[in-house]
Order: C-alpha cells, then structure tokens, then sequence
C-alpha cells in the first residue's frame, strides 16, 4: 500500500501551515517573547487584529472582540438561505479586523502567515549561546538568512569535503566500488542505490535496494545544470563523461515486476549466488549494527551485468560520478531553497523547521499551546469520535458484520493532539542536537546537517516511528491511514480559529469541523476498505452497493457547482466533499448532544444577535473564509483534491436539515434543496 494522508489544506508546500493567532508580542530586544496580560488588551486597535489578541485577554473582551471580528466578515444583506458562504464570508475582502495582506488570501493562510511571521521574529531575537538546541537553530537561522549568497563558497566547500571523504576509504582493488558508494554522507548512493524508507506495511522503517537512475541526465536539462557548469569551469568534460557513465549504469539493470520483501537473514540465503558480496554491502552501509532480522525490500532481478560494469570501472569514474551527483543534490538546495532577499527570511524559517524542529518546539509549546489548551482539543476530539462510533452503529443500511469492522477501526484510531510530553523539554531537544556543531557558515551547517538527518534514518531501519508528515507548526490536521491515525498540530488550536474561552458552538463549529473532516477519512471513498491495521478488507455487497449509492448522489450534487463555466470534478474531489459532509454533521452532532440543547439558544457573544445555535454554522462557514481572485479559484477547481472554499460551506450545509431548521430555510429554497446527501 503506497503511503497517503489526508489533510486539510494544500498550502504550497507540503509541510506546512499553522493555524496560530499571534496572541503574544514579539519585539526584537527581547530573548523571548512575554505574555501579555489584559491589562495590554486596551491598547489593540483594528489594525492590531484578532489574529494578535494577548493570551491572557479577560474573557468578557475576548468575546467581544470575536464578535466585532465575526460580524466584521459577514454580509447582513445577504439571505442565509440562499447563499450561506456570502452571508458569513462575504466582507472579509474589505474587513478592516483581516491583516490587509491577507484579505486576498484564506483564513487558515492567514493565520499560518501569523505564525511564521511570530516564528521568524523568535529566531531573528540573536543569542551568542550556540550549546542549547534552541541557541544552534537560532544560529543556524541567522547563517541561512545572511550567508549562502556566494555560491563559489558553497562549491568549494562541498568539494573539499568529497576529497577529506574519499580520503578516509581503504581501497584494496577489489570490490573498490562498494567503499566508493557508500562514501557519501549524506546517503547519496548511487551505484547501486540503497535507502531506508518506512514501510505501511510493517509500520516500521525498512531497507530498500533500488535500480539507478538517470539523474545527471535530468539536471543537465535544466537552467541550474547551465549555472553549475559554469561556474565550475574546466571540469565540464568531466561531467559530460558523467553523463556517459550514467547511461552505461542505468542501462545495466533489469527490475523485477513485484519488489520481493524478506528479512534480511533470507534476502542472503535467496542472492548467495549473486555476484555481489552482500555482506560487505551491509556492513558497509550500517556497520556492525546490522541485525539479520531487518526487511530487505528489493527491486532488481539480476545483479549480473551491473557488478561487472562497476568492478571495471575505474575508481576515478566511481568516485566523479558520486561526487557530482552530491554535488547536484546540494546545488539544487542552494539555487531553489534560497531563491532571493525577498523571501529569505521565509525560507530560512522553513529551513530551521525542518533541521531544529525539537529546538524551537519547547518555545512554541510554552508560549503558545499550554496544557490547558491541548486537553481541551483533546476533548473536543474524542468526543467526535465517539460520536462518529454511535452515528455508524445507527444506520440500517450497513449490516452487522460491516459495522464490526467499522467499528473495530474506530475503536482503534489513535488521536494524537500536539505533541508528545516529552517535547516540552528543552533537555530533550538539547540532546538530539548535542554532536551538532553549528556556526555562522551556512554551506558548512547545511553539509552538517543533512549528514545528521542521514545518520538518523540509517539507524532507523526496524524501528516503529511515526515519520513526520506535517509540521507541527502547521495550520492543519490530518488522517493516516495506514496507522489508523488523526493528527491534530498545535498551529490549528490557536486565534481566530479556536480559544479555550469560546462558547462550545464555535469550538465544535470551527476546530470540531476540522477534526471530524480528518476522522472521516477513515471512512471515505478510499479509506473504507482500510481496516484498523491499514489493511485492506472487504464490504459486505449490500453495504457496498448502499455505499457506492450515498457516494453517487453526492458526487453528482458537487458536479452541479459551477464558477464562471467551470464545473467541479465531484470524482476528483470525492473523498474531501465525503470529509467535508460528515465532518460538519460529526461536529454538530457532538455539539448538540453536549451543548446545543441547553446553551443552543443563548447569545454569547456581545453586540452579534446570534444564538450558539446559528454560531455553530456561522464559525464553520467563516472557517473557510477566502478572498482569493477568480483566476486562483478557477485554477484550484481544475486541479484540486478539494472542492473550492465557497463549496465546502455550501455543500455540507445544503445537505443538513439541522441547518435549515437553524435558519428557518424554507424547503426548496438554495440551501435546503429537495434531495440531501448524506453518506455519515
């Protein structure tokens, strides 16, 4: 089963968004930030929006403010019942309570542009402490955003230390290309490339033998190849003879059909006879660590010719062609990760992310998801699950061994909200990072810690980790399927999205929404015939057929949105349109059941002449707030998983009668249409 998530959002890039509103204050004088106190809250002014309400705001003015915020997004004009999306988003282009650069944008990319400012403001505060993880990514950042300019520098680097690198092998004349392969640090191995890849399957990290392949020919079609060479002068014959070598090598292996998976005890009793000395190559790889119990995955089906080409190719060949193609992996990092001034500081930030993750997360979690507020997503989630649980139990149409298995996969899933308590140490950060020696040389940190991130996952192999998919810094959450887990980040349980102070109809109706959208993967149009070990099984035909029946009548509803001529793909965007409808209905349903039926008629928030109730729908509409341009939008519809904002309020909603009874909808009215599709 090939790896898959389903999150929320695309954001750009994969990794990440965070939902995070800035409620601290960051000036550049200070170490780190402070809380603020609401005795600082008199001093925020429109221009000083919600996204950065203190932290310790009295709950009265919290209330307050997110009602003028709500009211501020909403067209009043607007009927309810005829166009939901406009009447709560239809202001936020002009709202002066959205940052001006973000009234162009989504109210999660607002957000997530909140905290990666906050971010790059805490890694800009300098500290000449370079021992603790915190003070290495600190610096780390401070060398990305000022050095790395003088791509000369970064050349030489890297070439000096190719020459330090082959000069620690002993290289006896025989099987020299096995040395020569692994020589590289940064597991670049591309004679016969070996990597270390978690497995689905197993749930663990497993060993994997791969054919090679064309890569200098595919760099050499592009603009960096022109630059690189250039820059690199008298030696261009010498990749040109690269670019030979590397069709003589990719050309040299035939690949199985079906990659044959054994431990690695048996992968050497089944390729004794192979020309290559295994052994050697495992040890090589993974030294006396190597345990005869680890997975072998293994690609080729004859190891024949290429052995042969490799024992008589010259060692200087062997050695050039792993030198360049190290060479074009660090090339392309410089030349794409830091693409101008402009956006650097941006992508350094990703950059110390991604390396100093464990540094940076004891600042977040204590200056901006405290323990209160992680119990609290916590609840909110495993009361939608549960909620999920009793919702499927209910329906006639499944029989009942298809609602075991649901069931069992339900009773399953793990939710996994923040962070493990052990992130909260900045011991333990200060640990991972202990060997790291980082300093103002940035060509030198970032040789330092892609050999780093290289060490780890080679003493990975046969161990069950969760391997990172999103940041946590991110404005998301998301489902994998073949660990039967929601994952609910830090950056998405933060201002204007949620407060641990809101009234339970905007906790469920905007973070709920968004938990029971991931949950629901677990039973959408790809995930449902994933059991709880994220393994297939099958149906029963009579809940299938009803199934595939339920999932018809919505995509043919979805295919019926169109903008400026362009239909939606209901096929394309199945499994989301599925997450969207039984998020909503799995959040208001929880809501009801706990809150709704004594608080739903209640006014909570000063001066906004809504009841919980009507907040609950409001939150979740304004939840996918947009201000984006038509040719963005018409764009996203063409090429999206998901369907556009505007139809994931309207879609959902259209298909609750909870909701038109909220509003007072008349039947046959735009949002309670005759037909409603409901598949949970």
């Amino acid at each position: 089963m090939s790896l898959k998530f389903s999150g929320l959002l695309v954001l750009g890039s994969l990794l990440l968004s965070s939902a995070l509103g800035s409620i601290i204050n960051v000036t550049s004088a200070a170490e780190s930030p402070t809380k603020l106190n609401s005795t600082t809250s008199a001093n925020v002014t429109v221009d000083n929006t919600i996204f950065k309400l203190p932290s310790e705001i009295d709950e009265d003015e919290l209330l307050h403010e997110t009602g003028l915020f709500m009211q501020s997004l909403m067209n009043l004009d607007v009927d309810p019942c005829e166009n939901f999306y406009e009447f709560a988003c239809g202001n936020w282009r002009t709202s002066e309570r959205v940052p001006s650069s973000g009234r162009k944008d989504s109210m999660l990319r607002v957000i997530q542009s909140e905290i990666n400012d906050l971010i790059v403001a805490f890694l800009k505060n300098n500290t000449k402490e370079g021992k603790s993880a915190e003070g290495k990514a600190k610096i780390f950042y401070a060398s990305c955003v000022t050095g790395g300019k003088d791509i000369n520098v970064g050349l030489k680097t890297m070439l000096d230390n190719e020459k330090e690198n082959f000069g620690k092998l002993k290289l006896t004349g025989k099987n020299d290309w096995i040395p020569v392969n692994f020589m590289s640090p940064y597991t670049v191995f591309p004679l016969l490339p070996l990597s270390v890849n978690y497995s689905t399957f197993s749930r663990q990290f497993e060993i994997s033998i791969n054919r090679p392949i064309a890569a200098l020919k595919s760099f050499y079609n592009t603009s960096q190849a022109e630059e690189l060479l250039q820059k690199m002068g008298q030696v261009v014959s010498e990749f040109k003879t690269m670019l030979e070598f590397e069709k003589n090598l990719t050309s040299k292996v035939p690949t199985k059909d079906f990659a044959e998976r054994m431990p690695l005890q048996d992968f050497l009793v089944q390729h004794q006879k192979d020309p290559i000395d295994w052994n050697l190559i495992f040890k090589t790889a993974f030294g006396d660590n190597t345990q005869r119990e680890w997975y072998v995955n293994n690609q080729i089906s004859n190891f024949t010719d290429l052995e042969r080409f490799l024992r008589k190719s010259p060692t200087e060949n062997l050695r050039n062609y792993v030198k360049w193609r190290t060479l074009v992996k660090f090339y392309k990092i410089w030349k794409t990760e830091l693409p101008n001034d402009e956006k650097r500081e941006q992508v350094c930030r990703q950059h110390t992310e991604s390396y100093f993750t464990y540094g940076i997360l004891p600042w977040f979690i204590e200056y901006l998801y405290d323990a209160e507020r992680r119990e609290d997503s916590l609840l909110i989630a495993q009361t939608i699950l549960q909620g999920f649980l009793n919702m499927t139990e209910n329906y006639g149409w499944l029989d009942e061994d298809t609602k075991s298995e649901i069931a069992s996969k339900l009773q399953a899933m793990d939710i996994m909200v923040g962070y493990k308590d052990d992130m909260r140490h900045r011991q333990m950060g200060d640990q991972i990072y202990n060997d790291l020696e980082i300093n103002g040389d940035w060509f030198k940190n970032l040789l330092t810690l892609e050999a780093n991130h290289a060490r780890i996952r080679l003493h990975s192999v046969h161990k069950t980790v969760v391997p990172p998919i999103l940041s946590p810094f991110s404005v998301n959450a998301f489902y994998a399927d073949y660990i039967n887990t929601a994952f609910v980040t830090m950056g998405i349980s933060q201002m204007p999205l949620y407060h641990t102070r809101f009234p339970a109809s905007l906790k469920y109706g905007g973070l709920g929404m968004l938990i029971g959208h991931e949950m629901a993967h677990a039973l959408d149009s790809n995930g449902y015939h994933v059991n709880y070990e994220g393994k297939p099984y099958n149906w029963s035909s009579s809940s299938l057929r009803h199934f595939q029946q339920k999932i018809r009548c919505l995509e043919n509803q979805y295919n019926k949105f169109i903008y400026h001529g362009i239909q939606t793909n209901g096929s394309a965007t199945m499994p989301d349109n599925i997450a969207d409808n039984a998020g909503t209905r799995l959040a208001h349903h929880s809501y009801m059941d706990l809150y709704g039926r004594n608080e739903g008629l209640e006014k909570p928030l000063p001066g906004l002449e809504f009841t919980n109730n009507e907040l609950f729908f409001i939150k979740m509409a304004q939840t996918w707030c947009s201000g984006r341009d038509d040719s963005y939008k018409l764009l996203h519809m063409k090429t999206d998983a998901h369907a556009y904002a505007e139809f994931r309020v309207l879609g959902p909603l259209r298909n609750m009668p909870e909701f038109s009874e909220t509003f007072q909808c008349k039947l046959g009215s735009q949002m309670n249409p005759l037909k409603k599709c409901v598949v949970w």
